[in-house]
């Protein structure tokens, strides 16, 4: 088994299991697009509030029937799908330890902060800040690890 620092194997945690629920979720759009978008919804909606009590529940039920339009519905599926292959590529080049795989996190969830933190700004939430803070631990750790590892290579080349 490969040595990898805990906060490597966090990431790679972290992505997997991303992948995992991203798939789960796009699985659950096409099962809705079978199904007809609407009355799909209609079901998640009545199952949400029968099981869960709380404003939150009547605040994601009512989420889930005005937006479970056929169209949000058939964007959820391919994002979802799509988000879930990226996840799992991250993860799976980490964990088999690729030169290029830090590099490929951090472009790819990098890329993506300016819109989380507008988002944050604009709809402040605990889990939108949870989700912001995490991808920004992910960009600085593996951004310090590759210039780490590339500053000892070079260092290394010197005395060569």
């Amino acid at each position: 088994m490969i040595k990898r620092p805990a906060g490597l194997e966090a990431i790679i945690l972290y992505k997997l299991i991303k992948a995992g629920l991203e798939v789960a979720l796009g699985v659950l759009a096409v099962y809705f697009l079978v199904r007809g978008a609407e009355a799909g919804a209609a079901t998640l909606a009545q199952v949400l509030l029968e099981h869960f009590a709380g404003g939150w529940a009547l605040q994601l039920a009512t989420l889930i029937v005005v937006g479970a339009t056929t169209g949000h519905v058939k964007f959820i599926a391919a994002a979802s799908f799509a988000d879930a292959a990226l996840s799992a590529v991250e993860g799976l080049a980490l964990a088999a330890g690729k030169w290029w795989a830090p590099w490929l996190v951090v472009l790819a969830t990098g890329a993506l902060l300016p819109w989380e933190i507008f988002e944050t700004i604009r709809h402040p939430g605990w889990g939108r800040a949870l989700l912001l803070a995490v991808n920004l631990a992910v960009v600085m750790y593996l951004l310090l690890t590759v210039l780490r590892e590339h500053r000892a290579i070079d260092r290394q080349t010197l005395r060569s």
